[in-house]
């Protein structure tokens, strides 16, 4: 129940989230990104797999002597948990892998050009400038991929993320929902933003208004609820 999207951009990188968990057999709402070590996390997989990476990399941040200076450092932790949460809970569970990780920083944690880094289940992590992942994934890949550009500002891919994610959330993917979560690093810059609650208001919009704009083209009896013909 996720779709994480994360790219490169002009000055820096973005990565985003939608907020629809299944906790307990019930539907919830909560963020999936998550800041550690000034680098921003994005999570898929189940919820209760996800709650014992975050109390394992805790736990490892902690015990570590040495601060951690660089986002390999990071990379390198957090393939090792991954690791062995899969390999602790794939029979189990199912699902195979059960969990993955966006990991966005920059590449020295306060100082750099700024990173993206997929870490797979299988606890291997690989540098990427493009991804849609989750089970949301391969329904946002071609429209991410036609809207989203590393020519692009931060802030402007940040927006058509959310709009990505809104335009997937429900209809395309019921396992996919909620409000997005967008994260935006620039490169040489240690802050972390977030995309403004009103710039996301405005993509959810129009990602509403983009659908039933693209219905128009086809006028054969679609439904406004579902989209399916009548």
């Amino acid at each position: 129940m996720t779709l994480l999207i994360g790219v490169r951009c002009r000055d820096g990188v973005a990565a985003g989230a939608d907020s629809k968990i299944l906790r307990g057999g019930e539907v919830e709402y909560s963020d999936k990104l998550f800041e550690r070590n000034n680098v921003v996390m994005g999570i898929e997989g189940l919820t209760g797999i996800r709650d014992d990476f975050l109390l394992l990399l805790d736990a490892e941040i902690a015990r570590r002597v040495e601060k951690i200076t660089r986002l390999y450092e990071m990379k390198i932790i957090v393939e090792e948990i991954v690791s062995g949460l899969t390999k602790r809970y794939a029979d189990r569970v199912g699902e195979s892998p059960p969990i993955g990780v966006l990991l966005a920083g920059l590449e020295k944690i306060t100082k750099g050009k700024a990173i993206l880094y997929f870490i797979h289940g299988i606890g291997y992590g690989e540098r990427v400038n493009f991804i849609c992942s989750g089970h949301g994934g391969p329904y946002a890949t071609s429209l991410a991929r036609y809207l989203l550009s590393q020519e692009l500002t931060v802030e402007e891919n940040a927006k058509l993320i959310a709009f990505v994610i809104s335009w997937v959330s429900e209809e395309l993917d019921a396992t996919v929902g909620g409000r997005p979560l967008v994260a935006m690093i620039r490169d040489y810059d240690e802050s972390i933003t977030y995309l403004d609650d009103d710039v996301i208001d405005d993509m959810m919009d129009k990602a509403q208004i983009a659908k039933k704009e693209l219905r128009k083209l086809f006028p054969l009896g679609f439904s406004e609820s579902n989209g399916l013909r009548e």
